[in-house]
């Protein structure tokens, strides 16, 4: 009887923190994902880098101007009788220098470079929607698997208050003499049964609502919800052509591979611009002064000598012109590689539309399958509650045993659970549809 207590307690006990706890439903599961999954942020800070260094001046579209300053100190002690000064001289120098380079042509690179610069921005902010995608369909998935483990939790209520309403009623028979002892302790194996199993699902839902607080990055890991959205079962008749079509213009994975394939192309043309001619202007400008210091010098007349400052100004400039001739073919085998590459990139394009159109075929036969499921488990469902309902009453009029009744109790448990299951099959084939026809952003 203590277990029983026990039982009856823990169970009280969930219902009423699913009473105090925050609701949550799937939109806001995914808004908070996308706002706060750390590998959307990931990718948010690497398209930030892109935009970064999409610019004419990362390009080399401008001219480069450097600033320098030189400051030299020079101490010389002349010890030697045939030079004409001796002692000590000092020698301080300032340098300050300016330079301006402008490459004017360069084989069109920098109009190549400013082009990859934008791809690569592109690029990024495709495997950003990648990812988003991917939260989204995992959001979905572990919401709707939660809701899932919760369905079944009110199944397994359900069916423990009638194993308990069954034991109960046992045990008046046996008060009044009409059960045996095996018949009540048959019953009470049963009710443990159903409670244990009902903490068994509590505890995965627990586990499920911590994976969806992953996905959202909570911090608070086992905080818990109230699931406001439901296993609805929308009976919806895609085309396949429909479909197909909406995934070659949407489908992110593709368009990620039409843009690294934009990258190759780039890079053939990278590498044909080696083979031009390059034309630069230069030009710079340095001031250079000098202070001797003569104080401590002793010259070979015995007449003293002044400090002297003297001062240079350089002013430069030209033109640099350089065309390559021949480094043994390597530009020319450079280009012929760029241009391999860009032909085997278009394989990988060809090859992942050939994929894709395997896993919408894949998707789209197992969701229209999942959809026929559905139906079955509905219909098999009202037909076992209505054979359980029917069966309690002849089970109170002895028309059938202990057995006979557990065996019917289990039956509609199994095809309830599989209605349910049936039902998140359902949804997680359709979210599946939604990810590979691009769709998914903006359905959700």
């Amino acid at each position: 009887m203590k277990k029983l207590f026990t039982t009856l307690w823990l169970v009280s006990c969930w219902c009423l923190v699913a009473y105090a706890q925050e609701s949550l439903s799937l939109s806001d599961a995914i808004a908070r994902a996308l706002n706060q999954n750390f590998g959307i942020r990931i990718q948010n800070q690497n398209v930030a880098v892109a935009q970064l260094n999409n610019t004419q001046g990362q390009a080399g579209r401008y001219p480069n101007i450097s600033l320098s300053l030189n400051q030299n100190n020079v101490f010389n002690n002349v010890v030697n009788p045939a030079a004409f000064i001796q002692g000590d001289i000092r020698n301080f120098s300032i340098q300050p220098t300016a330079n301006v380079n402008w490459v004017i042509f360069d084989g069109f690179r920098v109009n190549l470079t400013k082009q990859r610069l934008e791809e690569l921005e592109r690029l990024s902010q495709g495997n950003a929607r990648v990812v988003v995608e991917n939260t989204i369909q995992a959001v979905i998935v572990a919401y709707y698997d939660a809701v899932r483990l919760r369905e079944r939790i009110k199944i397994s209520e359900k069916v423990l208050k009638t194993s308990r309403e069954i034991y109960e009623y046992s045990l008046l028979k046996q008060e009044l003499g009409k059960a045996v002892i095996t018949e009540v302790l048959l019953e009470k194996n049963n009710y443990l049964a159903d409670s244990s199993a009902l903490l068994t699902q509590q505890v995965q839902f627990k586990n499920a609502i911590r994976n969806l607080n992953v996905l959202m990055a909570v911090p608070e890991i086992n905080k818990q919800y109230s699931l406001t959205d439901s296993l609805l079962f929308e009976d919806i008749d895609y085309g396949y052509e429909a479909l197909k079509d909406k995934m070659l213009a949407s489908n992110s994975n593709l368009e990620a591979q039409l843009r690294n394939q934009e990258l190759l192309h780039n890079s053939v043309g990278l590498a044909k611009a080696e083979l031009l001619p390059n034309l630069s202007l230069f030009t710079g400008f340095t001031y250079n002064r000098n202070r001797q210091n003569l104080e401590s010098a002793t010259f070979i007349d015995g007449r003293p000598r002044p400090s002297n400052t003297a001062s240079t100004r350089t002013l430069n400039g030209g033109i640099t012109f350089t065309m390559p001739i021949f480094n043994g073919g390597q530009l020319r085998r450079a280009v012929e590689t760029a241009q391999m590459q860009e032909q085997a990139g278009q394989f990988a394009v060809d090859n992942l539309k050939l994929s894709l159109e395997r896993d919408l075929a894949d998707a789209y036969d197992l969701y229209n399958l999942r959809r026929q499921q559905v139906k079955i488990a509905r219909e098999n469902k009202i037909a076992a509650e209505t054979n359980l309902n029917l069966s309690a009453e002849r089970y109170r009029t002895g028309s059938i045993n202990a057995f006979e009744y557990r065996i019917l109790q289990n039956t509609f448990a199994d095809i309830a659970f599989g209605e349910v299951q049936a039902i998140f099959n359902l949804l997680e084939a359709k979210t599946l549809l939604m990810r590979l026809t691009g769709t998914i952003l903006t359905e959700k």
